[in-house]
Formats: structure tokens, sequence, C-alpha cells
């Protein structure tokens, strides 16, 4: 079968862990990806909120010499990574330093994390004061230099802000639908609707916290649930799927990517078809990256 990740954090495991990109306690690996006839996903670098300026910088570069050494090697027809940065404080306020992230390869950048940055206000953040004027440069110099704009971590204020601020594609590579789940960091029916109308995707992630109300039950019915309301949405070329792999405790069933097989099997059997499914998994994801 064939996979597209929007978001999982493996490399801030391997960075603060010392762990080997092959050790078993991690959920994306060379060995897991061996379930897949083809694997593609955007390797994201999470820059936690307590590292700031200079530091967050020095921290991701840290973290790309790894997916250069590790990862940016075995790309290839079966295989494709694509770094993303979990964090616009990566830059520290400092707009020439997009330019470097471009050169790193960077394709997706998220505009923020739960708090505030010098770009805007996060999903978990008294304040929501929205993009700062320095944020809404950010945004046209990433769109500039081809990185795409995550609002995953959004507060609703910053949400808009951005979307009103783009001229591309905006995306959420792993929130789930706040209809379903009232939490913070998933998406309204509107914000859903304006990432699909602008041509962006949505990757449905599997914490159970974002879930539903009742983390400790949550299973694997509650990610078809958030799949089968984006699609009611007329999201069928929208939907994909953020698993946030290494970033969180995912629901037990779907804890690491080799059992996104059982997935499939789960969305078969409550009567997705098999181009639907597929569409899911792999291809609304790689149409976007291929389109924008």
């Amino acid at each position: 079968m064939e996979y597209f990740d929007l978001h999982f954090d493996t490399l801030y495991r391997i960075k603060t862990e010392n762990l080997a990109p092959y050790s078993q306690e991690l959920s994306v690996t060379p060995d897991e990806l061996k379930a897949f006839d083809k694997f593609s996903g955007f390797m994201a670098v999470w820059v936690p909120d307590c590292i700031r300026k200079d530091d967050a910088f020095r921290f991701f570069e840290d973290c790309a010499s790894i997916y250069n050494k590790f990862f940016k090697s075995i790309n290839d027809d079966r295989y494709k990574f694509y770094l993303s940065v979990e964090n616009g404080s990566v830059i520290g306020g400092d707009i020439s330093k997009i330019s470097a992230l471009k050169e790193y390869g960077v394709k997706a950048v998220t505009i923020v994390y739960n708090e505030d940055n010098e770009l805007g206000s996060g999903a978990f953040s008294d304040s929501e004061f929205g993009l700062t004027a320095k944020g809404i440069e950010a945004v046209k110099e990433f769109e500039r230099q081809d990185i795409v704009v995550d609002l995953s971590h959004s507060s609703v204020r910053t949400f808009y802000d951005v979307a009103e601020n783009s001229s591309k594609p905006i995306i959420a590579t792993h929130s789930n639908s706040y209809s379903l789940c009232p939490n913070r960091r998933n998406l309204t029916d509107e914000q859903f609707k304006i990432i699909r109308d602008s041509g962006g995707v949505v990757g449905v992630n599997f914490y159970p916290p974002f879930l539903c109300s009742e983390p400790e039950s949550a299973t694997i019915y509650d990610v078809i649930k958030h799949i089968y309301h984006f699609l009611s949405l007329d999201g069928e070329n929208t939907v994909c799927i953020g698993s946030d792999f290494d970033g969180c405790d995912a629901l037990k069933t779907l804890d690491r990517a080799s059992k996104i097989p059982v997935l499939y099997e789960s969305l078969l059997k409550h009567g997705f078809n098999e181009q639907l499914i597929q569409k899911i998994l792999y291809y609304n994801a790689q149409n976007f990256i291929t389109r924008f």
C-alpha cells in the first residue's frame, strides 16, 4: 500500500533522546516503512516553545543534520521525506532566516506552536492576538520561498489572519474536527472549508485528546469519524493523515507506522471504497505537494 503522513516528530526524539534512527522505540524507522510499497511524509523538526531566538535555529540545524545523514540519503522512488518545522519561532523573528530554511530543503513551517512566538499566538495562548506585523511579513516570505504555511497549533485569530494574508494554499498537518472534539487544537467546520477552498489539505491525527472528549476511551473508530466528518464537508480531495507519530502518545492501535494497514482495513470495513481510501492515505497529500 501507499501512505503519505503529513506530520511526524521522529527527528526530535532522535536528537533529544539520543536514539539511533533504527531504534525500536521510534514509530517511524526504515524498518517500519517496509510495510509500504511507497511512503512519503513531512519529517518535522519540533522546536519547543521554551527554545527561542538563535537557540531555536541551532536546534533546527542539529535536527536537520540528522535528517541529512540518515534519511535524505534513502529518498528514492519508494521513500520520500520532506523536511518541515513545527514552530515559526525557529527564525526568531528574523525574516532573512527563511531563505536559510529554504536552502535546508524545508517544505512546510507550522507558523506557531501552542504559545505565542514572534509571529503570532498559539492555540493555548490566553492572549490570542493573532499574527504580528512580523508574522504577516513571514507568511508572505514563506510563500515567496515556496514553503507551505501550516496552521495546526494556531489560535483562532492567527488562523484567520494567515488566511487573510496568504495567496497560496494553506494546510493543517495534524488537526482534527472541533465539531466532534471541542479541543482548541482542532478545526471548526468553517476553518476546514477555508483550507479546502485554498487548495490545501488537512491531516487527521491519532492523539486521543484530539479524537474525543473522553480520550481514555478513544478507538480507531474515532479516527474514522473525524475522516468521515471532513468528507461530509466536501473534503474528498482535502482529507489526509497527519499521525503525529513520535510526537504524542498515539492511539495504541495506531501507534507505529507499520500499523497503518490496520486503518486501511478498518476503513474498508466501514464502507469506504478503495479509491477513496487511497486518496485519504496517499494521493491527496501527494497531489498537494506536487501542485504547490
